[in-house]
């Protein structure tokens, strides 16, 4: 299978397809594969939901209005997450771990730009722990 060749989720993804398979297992597997477009979503009356999973923020692309955001934060995952949020160089949101069932509100008042979201810990975004908050 090459190993060497498959990005990190697909590594895992087929690791475990392949632990099933062993186990006797039957299972569906859907995967996402390169190039589909990541989940979006419009702010509504200033108002957004990310849910945070191990290792996806979903909806990964936002899109809202020029001023105040309010974001509530869901960490669904089995890992602590944390949510930065950065444009330009400059630190716009800096929210700390969030324990796997933690929920927290933030509220900032953003200028127009195009922002990205970022989990700081460990390699979670290289993980796919990112985002973009596009702000018009």
């Amino acid at each position: 299978m090459g190993g060497s060749m498959l990005r990190p989720r697909a590594r895992i993804a087929a690791l475990v397809v392949l632990a099933l398979a062993i186990a006797g297992v039957g299972a569906m597997v859907v995967l996402v594969r390169e190039g589909t477009p990541p989940a979006s979503a419009r702010a509504r009356d200033g108002r957004v939901t990310i849910t945070m999973d191990d290792f996806r923020y979903t909806p990964q692309v936002i899109r809202a209005r020029r001023g105040t955001l309010t974001i509530e934060l869901r960490n669904e995952g089995r890992l602590g997450h944390a949510f930065h949020v950065r444009k330009d160089g400059r630190l716009w949101i800096e929210e700390r771990r969030l324990l796997p069932g933690e929920r927290r509100i933030v509220r900032r008042r953003l200028e127009r730009g195009d922002y990205r979201a970022f989990d700081p810990l460990s390699n979670f975004e290289q993980l796919g722990m990112y985002g973009t908050l596009s702000v018009r």
